[in-house]
């Protein structure tokens, strides 16, 4: 029950270090309780908001949606709470009592907090501009170049897209477009080699080409599975097969 609780606390830390807008949840609820009296909005906006972090929080219920999520990422379960609504009703209420250049002005300040309070995108980390001729990720090109023409490859989902695009020679057994029983297995967080090693095998594959904070949490050793470390740096980690025509033997 503890470790349940634990969770629920990272998930919301995680959801919340980098942006300040969730501040807006307390405020909206506190502004609700004072001046909306109508019992439909109080109803679902303020019972329902506390009814879904209570859900949330409780360890008993929150065993139950982590179960349902498949052992996924539990601060998902956040996206339940009806954040959106519940923002744009307060603001609608709120700009309901101003006329003219005051309800100009709140307009312009809530708008301004909501930009500046959640996480630009288009910049790094999460984007790079492109330093190379083919204007493909530098990793994919980095990891392309560790494997041999005609490889027939199992590929991470940031390598996917791109690594044919620098050598179409190279044959993948996961795609961009269907989600495999592999792709499914790698997903989890902490994917299981007894599950995995069969799954891999029975695909042929020569390699498999993934990520070094993905390989951190794999649970096994790829020895027992047939898979010996092939090449890597500090992105990817690549193991070739023990039955492909690449293997030369060597441990």
């Amino acid at each position: 029950m503890k470790d349940m609780f634990l969770i629920a606390l990272e998930g919301t830390s995680l959801v919340t270090e980098h942006t300040y807008i969730y501040l807006l949840i307390p405020v909206c609820l506190i502004y609700l309780f004072f001046r909306n009296k109508m019992p439909a909005p109080r109803i679902f906006f303020i019972q329902g908001t506390l009814l879904l972090f209570f859900i949330y929080f409780c360890p008993i219920s929150a065993m139950v949606i982590h179960f349902c999520l498949l052992n996924s990422v539990y601060n998902r379960a956040l996206w339940l709470i009806p954040f959106v609504p519940l923002v744009c009703y307060t603001a609608a209420h709120m700009l309901l009592h101003f006329q003219g250049r005051k309800r100009f002005g709140l307009f312009a300040a809530l708008l301004l907090f909501i930009m500046t309070s959640g996480t630009y995108m288009l910049r790094e980390p999460n984007f790079h501009k492109a330093s190379n001729p083919y204007k493909l990720t530098q990793e994919s090109i980095d990891t392309a170049d560790f494997l041999p023409d005609g490889a027939h490859v199992v590929g991470a989902n940031w390598l996917v897209p791109f690594i044919r695009q620098y050598n179409p020679t190279i044959t993948l057994v996961n795609d961009r477009w269907q989600r495999t029983s592999i792709d499914a297995e790698f997903a989890k967080e902490h994917p299981d080699l007894t599950v995995l090693g069969p799954l891999l095998q029975s695909s042929n594959c020569d390699f498999i080409a993934i990520g070094q904070d993905l390989n951190m949490t794999v649970i096994g050793k790829w020895e027992d599975y047939g898979f010996h470390f092939y090449a890597g740096d500090n992105r990817c980690i690549i193991f070739i097969n023990e039955n492909s025509s690449f293997y030369n033997g060597e441990p």
